[in-house]
């Protein structure tokens, strides 16, 4: 018994080029895409960890080093060298929108897990915040809620879970920063401290800053929010652009398959399609080999046509012949013969008078 092949699906080239062009589009696009998400967010983390780095220089080089050693060990909050460092502070944070918070702290050589408050820059009770201060707070990052007043007393432990990491804890002998986003009741921070150097060049404690991470996620929202809008309309013309494409390079390959499906089953009236640009390819010459075939194909079929119908005369005049041979042969036709050449001899004995 002979197999029968599996019916196959048919799906046209011109389709099968759309889809594999588009997905090949779409693929591209979707890697353009990723990239650039993550370079522009890379490139604002960055933006904020140098910010960051240079509010926590600045705000660390602008203390004394002795007085900030004194105000630990022997100050109380909110006593004139508190309140100095605290103005300080403030300025760099008005001058900084970006920093949510800055404070001072010191680590004691008993403590390596943790270390201690100094000064903030949160607005002391009892005094007014500055018309800057107001317009800063009621222009908070979206997602960072700290509120100006906000401080931490005097030795007031500074623990893992408030944000004192290992990198934080290397600020206290050089510029650092923990790039890992840490988050609190207040909202989600990057935070790095550089070290604060007394007269004989000690570090003797560290002013750390946070900033919220809240801006790198709004240009990645905004990056996503502008960009897939532009990407989508981008494939879907792609999309048209390659279905016009497939649909010119696709036609004269249809008109090939219909006139071969009219060839075979014997009509030949139809005319092979021809490129109509100046340029030829590799289609336009396939379309000309096959013009020459059904060219061919047509006159060679006409020539069995023709041979054809000579045999079949030849083979009538040969049965023809044999049908008449067989007839002369016969007894019946030899005793019509006989009988014939009877009559005509009686015919041709009668006299002259009797012929009629």
């Amino acid at each position: 018994m002979t197999a029968v092949a599996p019916k196959s699906r048919f799906l046209s080239l011109r389709w099968r080029l759309l889809a594999i062009f588009t997905l090949l589009f779409l693929s591209v696009l979707t890697g353009v895409f990723i990239w650039f998400l993550n370079y522009a967010t890379n490139n604002a983390q960055a933006e904020l960890e140098a910010d960051l780095m240079a509010i926590a220089k600045t705000a660390a080089a602008g203390i004394d080093g002795d007085e900030h050693s004194a105000l630990y060990t022997q100050g109380q909050i909110d006593d004139p060298t508190y309140l100095k460092i605290n103005a300080y502070l403030r300025e760099v944070k008005t001058i900084n929108p970006k920093a949510s918070g800055i404070y001072s702290f010191v680590q004691l050589p008993n403590e390596p897990e943790q270390a201690r408050f100094v000064v903030s820059a949160a607005i002391p009770p009892g005094q007014a915040p500055t018309a800057r201060e107001q317009a800063l707070a009621s222009e908070s990052s979206a997602g960072c809620t700290i509120r100006p007043d906000t401080r931490p007393l005097i030795n007031a432990a500074f623990t893992a879970a408030g944000g004192f990491t290992p990198d934080m804890a290397r600020g206290l002998r050089e510029p650092s920063i923990d790039p890992n986003p840490s988050t609190d009741q207040w909202g989600e921070w990057i935070a790095g401290a550089a070290p604060i150097y007394n007269a004989k060049g000690e570090t003797v404690g560290a002013v750390g800053v946070d900033m919220c991470v809240a801006e790198v996620a709004a240009v990645r929202n905004r990056i996503s929010q502008t960009l897939i809008p532009g990407f989508l309309i981008v494939t879907a013309l792609l999309a048209i652009a390659v279905y016009l494409i497939a649909h010119r390079l696709t036609r004269p390959i249809i008109g090939l398959t219909a006139v071969a499906t009219q060839i075979s089953n014997g009509d030949y009236s139809s005319e092979v399609p021809e490129s109509s640009s100046g340029l030829r390819d590799e289609v336009a010459t396939l379309a000309s080999v096959f013009a020459m075939m059904v060219d061919k194909v047509r006159e060679r079929e006409n020539k069995l046509r023709q041979q054809v119908a000579e045999l079949q005369i030849i083979v009538d005049e040969g049965k023809r012949k044999q049908q008449v041979d067989e007839i002369v042969d016969s007894d019946f036709f030899r005793n019509l013969q006989e009988k014939a050449r009877e009559a005509r001899q009686r015919r041709d004995r009668r006299p002259p008078d009797q012929t009629n």
